[in-house]
């Protein structure tokens, strides 16, 4: 997290980001490693932000096998 707790920018934008520079797909896996050090993040943190921009219908979560899973933006918050 950034000073005092606070991050710079919100956790689901940074994760829209993360997808827009990698073309709009990629292994969740590849978003949290890419994530983790500047947001001081748990994986059960970025899993739980995964499901709330699924539930928004920005991402949508495809399950390739257990414990990977492909993210694809579908679109902008």
């Amino acid at each position: 997290m950034g000073i005092n707790g606070w991050r710079s920018i919100p956790l689901y934008y940074a994760i829209v980001e993360e997808l827009e520079r990698r073309g709009g797909s990629a292994k969740d896996i590849d978003i949290y490693r890419a994530l983790r050090d500047k947001y001081d993040l748990s994986f059960s943190e970025f899993l739980k932000e995964l499901m709330k921009l699924e539930m928004h219908g920005v991402i949508r979560v495809e399950v390739l096998k257990e414990n990977l899973r492909n993210v694809e933006l579908i679109a902008k918050p």
